[in-house]
C-alpha cells in the first residue's frame, strides 16, 4: 500500500484497535472487582477519586473510537481536549494514592511498597509524557502516532490491575503481592510483545509499544536493587510526607 493510499483511510486505520481497549477495561475491572468495585461505599476518599477516573479514562478511548467510527471528529476533538482535566485528576490522585501507601507502613521500610512507589511514581510520569506527546501528534495529523501513544497512556494502569488478576486467579502461584508485581509485569511484557507483533503484520513499527516492552523490562531488572537502595528508600519517605505538614 502506498502512502497516500494510507493517508487517504484515516478512519479506517483507528477503527481496529478498539475492541484492545474494551478487553484492557475489562481486565481492569476484572482485577479491581473484589477491592474497589464490589466496595465502593468503603473506599477511602482518595482511593474513590483515583479509581473511578482512572477508570473513566480507560474507557475513553472507546467513546473516542466510536465517535471516529461514525465520522464525528468535531466530537472526538471537543471530547479530547475536556479529557484534559481527566486526566489531571487520574495523575494527581494517583500520586496521593502513592503517598499514603507508603506512609501506611509508617517508618518502617516495606520493600514491596518501595516497589510499587518506583513503579506507580514513573509510571505516572510516562502517562503525562505520553498524554501530551499524544497531543502534539494529533496536531501533526499523525493519527498512528497519536493512537498508539494514547494506548501507552491506557497500558499504564492496566500493570495494577494485573497485579490483582493474577491473585485472584492463580493464588497458589501468586499468593501476594510481592510476587503479583512481577507477574503483571510478566504479562505487560507480553501484551506489549503482542502488540508489535500485531502492529509489524498490519503496518511499520512505531516506537511507543517498543518503548513499554522496554520500560517494563527496566522495572523487572531494577526494581528489587533500587527498592533496596537507602536512597531511594529516604527519597520515598520524603516524598510520602509531602503536604502533610
Amino acid at each position: 500500500m502506498t502512502t497516500a493510499m494510507r493517508a487517504a483511510m484515516p478512519v479506517a486505520s483507528v477503527r481496529q484497535p478498539w475492541p484492545w481497549f474494551a478487553l484492557a477495561l475489562a481486565l481492569v475491572a476484572l482485577g479491581f472487582f473484589p477491592s474497589f468495585f464490589s466496595a465502593l461505599s468503603t473506599r477511602p476518599p482518595h482511593i474513590l477519586l483515583h479509581g473511578i477516573s482512572a477508570t473513566l479514562w480507560m474507557s475513553l478511548p472507546i467513546v473516542q473510537g466510536v465517535l471516529i467510527a461514525r465520522r464525528r471528529r468535531d466530537l472526538h476533538r471537543k471530547l479530547g481536549y475536556a479529557s484534559l482535566a481527566l486526566a489531571a485528576v487520574v495523575a494527581l490522585s494517583g500520586l496521593h494514592v502513592v503517598q499514603t501507601m507508603i506512609l501506611k507502613g509508617g517508618d518502617t521500610v516495606d520493600v514491596v511498597s518501595i516497589k510499587f512507589a518506583l513503579l506507580d511514581l514513573t509510571g505516572i510520569a510516562l502517562f503525562a509524557i505520553f498524554l501530551a506527546m499524544a497531543i502534539r501528534a494529533a496536531r501533526a495529523h499523525d493519527w498512528r502516532l497519536h493512537l498508539r501513544l494514547m494506548a501507552c497512556t491506557a497500558l499504564i494502569p492496566l500493570e495494577a490491575a494485573n497485579e490483582r488478576t493474577a491473585i485472584l486467579l492463580l493464588h497458589g502461584l501468586v499468593p501476594d503481592f510481592g510476587v503479583a508485581l512481577y507477574a503483571s509485569l510478566l504479562s505487560m511484557e507480553a501484551i506489549c510483545a503482542v502488540l508489535i507483533l500485531v502492529e509489524w503484520r498490519r503496518d511499520r513499527i512505531r516506537w511507543p509499544f517498543p518503548f513499554m516492552l522496554g520500560y517494563y523490562l527496566l522495572m523487572h531488572v531494577i526494581a528489587t536493587p533500587v527498592a533496596n537502595s537507602a536512597q531511594f528508600q529516604a527519597f520515598c519517605h520524603w516524598y510520602a510526607r509531602i503536604g502533610t505538614g
